[in-house]
C-alpha cells in the first residue's frame, strides 16, 4: 500500500508540475500597474537612447507599470543635444512629454549639462533640468527599481 501510494504521489510530482508550470508562462507578465521604474538613459549611443526612450513611452501608454520616471544622464544628454529636431529619439520625448502628468516629465541632470554646455539646449527640449542625484536618491529609497540604458 505504502509503495503504490509512494509511486501515485511521484507520478503527480513528475507529471502534472511541469504541466502546471506551462500554465504559468507569461503570468508573471500579466500584471499592469505593478511597480515603479527609473530608466536612466546615460549611454551616448544613439539607438541605446533609442531604445531607453521607446521602451519608457510604451511603459507610461501601457500603464506597464504604476509610475515611469525618465532620468537623461552625461552622455545621453549630449548625444541628445546634438540630434536633428527630427529624429527619433526627439519625437519619443516629445511623445513621453505629451502623457503629460509625473510620467511626462523628463529630469535631466543639471552637473552634465552644464559640463556640455548644452543646459539650454535640453530646456528647449521641455526637460527639467537639475542636480538630479538626490531626487534619484529619493526614488531608489522608496522603492523604485532602476533600468540602465
Amino acid at each position: 500500500m505504502r509503495k503504490s501510494m509512494l509511486a501515485l504521489i511521484l507520478v503527480g510530482v513528475f507529471a502534472i508540475s511541469p504541466l502546471a508550470a506551462f500554465a504559468d508562462i507569461g503570468a508573471e507578465y500579466a500584471p499592469r500597474g505593478s511597480g515603479n521604474v527609473v530608466v536612466v538613459i546615460q549611454n551616448g549611443d544613439a539607438e541605446i537612447i533609442y531604445f531607453g526612450l521607446l521602451y519608457a513611452a510604451r511603459a507610461i501608454k501601457g500603464k506597464w507599470m504604476d509610475n515611469v520616471k525618465v532620468v537623461l544622464w552625461g552622455p545621453a544628454e549630449k548625444t541628445i543635444a546634438g540630434l536633428p529636431p527630427d529624429s527619433e529619439q526627439i519625437k519619443l520625448i516629445k511623445e513621453i512629454q505629451s502623457f503629460g502628468g509625473k510620467d511626462g516629465k523628463i529630469w535631466c541632470c543639471k552637473a552634465c549639462s552644464d559640463r556640455y554646455g548644452i543646459t539650454n539646449k535640453m530646456l528647449e527640449l521641455g526637460c527639467e533640468v537639475f542636480h538630479t542625484g538626490e531626487a534619484t536618491s529619493y526614488l531608489l529609497k522608496m522603492g523604485y527599481r532602476m533600468w540602465n540604458w
